[in-house]
């Protein structure tokens, strides 16, 4: 026959271990929230349909918050720039464009961007000279916020 003490021990032990796997499960499902809702701006990469580097057609812009600067990078000698074409809350920008050749990438500022709003971005081929967009080769939205 258990004591009062004992059952009230193992009562503490199982709350203990019931506290511990809801702790654990609710790390879990807020780790797997934070990938698949929406991402802060910090760090949001966008590559050409033809991925981000290693072959014909690959590029990238890259945001960063701090400082409010698109990093827009080229990923293969293919005679194409690498432009990124956005908006910022309700407004359109200024398309930015790394045309300094495979392998490098170019810093563009957005000026002084409002904190709180939402940045949607995708990155394409193109001929800066003449503001062609190769069709069909923009790759996915990428949004946050910033």
């Amino acid at each position: 026959m258990r004591t009062n003490r004992e059952s009230t021990g193992r009562a503490r032990r199982r709350g203990i271990a019931l506290a511990g796997l809801v702790t654990a499960a609710t790390v879990a499902f807020t780790t797997v929230g934070a990938t698949v809702g929406a991402t802060p701006a910090a760090a949001l990469t966008g590559c050409t349909w033809h991925g981000c580097s290693g072959g014909w057609g690959t590029g990238y812009g890259y945001w960063a918050a701090n400082g409010d600067k698109m990093t827009v990078c080229d990923g293969y000698a293919d005679g194409y720039s690498i432009v990124v074409i956005a908006d910022i809350g309700t407004s359109s920008q200024p398309n930015k464009w790394h045309t300094g050749g495979a392998g490098k990438c170019t810093e563009r500022s957005y000026g002084d961007v409002a904190e709180r709003q939402t940045i949607y971005f995708h990155t394409c081929l193109g001929k800066q000279s003449t503001g062609y967009i190769v069709p069909g080769s923009c790759g996915p939205v990428v949004s946050g916020t910033t």
